[in-house]
């Protein structure tokens, strides 16, 4: 179970892979978070985050994020804003505008807050509460 991001053009047309983009977002992802793990196998793309469990994919033309519901408190308040972050990024270098499915809005109006609350209830819910926060 993960807390996930899209993004995708209004019209909803398929985007050819973009590489040139991919490498901007790994670039300043790696500057925002510090070691990443890249996986190349043209058109698809993914980063993965160990210490957040934040992954950036882009496989054929299309973008998204995920991160794994195992963080509560303090610690998710930290993974949510880093994954906003990472998802200005990934809508600055891919031109696609961002949606919050979970909170059901573009990223531009989401609440980190609101966020924060569904990962304290998955942690609740599924005893995840008490994991050593990422740092």
């Amino acid at each position: 179970m993960s807390y996930d991001l899209y993004f995708g053009p209004e019209d909803d047309e398929p985007r050819p892979p973009d590489p040139a983009a991919w490498n901007n977002v790994v670039s300043q992802a790696r500057a925002l978070l510090g070691d990443v793990t890249v996986f190349d196998d043209p058109p698809n793309w993914e980063l993965e985050h160990e210490g957040t469990g934040i992954s950036v994919n882009h496989w054929e033309g299309g973008w998204g994020i995920s991160v794994p519901y195992r963080w509560h408190g303090e610690a998710a308040s930290h993974v949510v804003d880093l994954m906003y972050q990472v998802a200005r990024i990934v809508e600055r270098e891919s031109g696609l505008d961002g949606n919050d499915p979970q909170l059901d809005c573009p990223l531009v109006d989401a609440d980190a807050a609101a966020a924060v609350q569904i990962f304290d209830a998955v942690a609740a819910r599924y005893g995840m509460v008490g994991l050593t926060p990422p740092m």
